[in-house]
């Protein structure tokens, strides 16, 4: 099923109860934000390991009026260092190549152009004395590539994982080694999750996939359906809109981003 999975993602923190957010290849911060806002009980975990976006991060001085503590780390499936591929960007502006350094090095038009070495966390290491059992985890993922490693990182604290979204690829088109969308499909499985919507098609080379906990109560099962539904005839009317009328599309969504929503 296809659906705003970011959307859906900040709907449930609050529904499901949930205690700490890891905003896992946080780049500027901003999800990290907008998980406060919308759940401001729980502690946010923004971790980044790219030099340039720590700076700015530390300099926002709303990171650090809110509830988000930031995690200079590329969180993997071990503990130690590694080197990071920093892929050119303007810090200056809203450039998106700002969130495309990895622990892949890239080739083609996005080669690295330099290379530095970073600190690396499996999550329930950094996880271990912060989140007792019984505190209900969701975790954010979108590391370039890296979406398999990160899951083999946290498999002491799986069972505290209630809601995940993570960024996926069909292709390897961030790093010629990086594991892919039915491997990651596989391991959340074997973990104990379930894919409950994605943002694209699978068909795509990169898309969002949003997965829940197999083993959640009957009761929350019904209702995340009823949360699930809604999404679904948004994303259906959002289309339908898009065919019938693209321009009144487009100033929806303006009106929607002057908004804030």
């Amino acid at each position: 099923m296809t659906v705003n999975t970011h959307r859906l993602f900040a709907r449930l923190l609050a529904g499901m109860r949930i205690d700490a957010i890891c905003d896992v290849g946080s780049m500027n911060g901003a999800d990290a934000l907008a998980f406060n806002a919308v759940a401001p009980q729980s502690r946010v975990y923004a971790f980044e390991p790219n030099p340039a976006n720590l700076r700015l991060m530390w300099a926002n001085r709303a990171l650090q009026e809110r509830n988000v503590q930031i995690v200079e780390a590329a969180a993997t499936n071990y503990d130690g260092e590694a080197e990071f591929f920093l892929v050119a960007a303007d810090y200056s502006q809203g450039d998106p190549r700002r969130g495309m350094s990895s622990l892949h090095r890239r080739s083609g038009e996005w080669a690295p152009a330099s290379v530095v070495r970073v600190r690396t966390t499996r999550l329930d290491t950094f996880l271990a004395d912060k989140c007792p059992p019984g505190v209900r985890l969701a975790l954010w993922i979108d590391t370039e590539g890296s979406a398999y490693e990160v899951i083999e990182g946290f498999r002491g604290v799986a069972e505290q994982v209630h809601l995940l979204h993570v960024e996926v690829e069909t292709s390897p088109c961030v790093g010629s080694s990086q594991r892919l969308y039915p491997e990651v499909k596989a391991l959340l499985r074997q973990l104990g999750f379930a894919e409950l919507a994605t943002d694209q098609p699978s068909s795509h080379v990169q898309f969002n996939a949003l997965f829940v906990r197999l083993d959640l109560s009957a009761g929350m099962r019904l209702r995340l359906m009823a949360w699930l539904l809604p999404a679904r005839l948004r994303r259906l009317a959002g289309g339908l809109l898009g065919r019938l009328c693209p321009a009144c599309l487009r100033r929806y969504h303006a009106m929607r981003r002057r908004g804030g929503s």
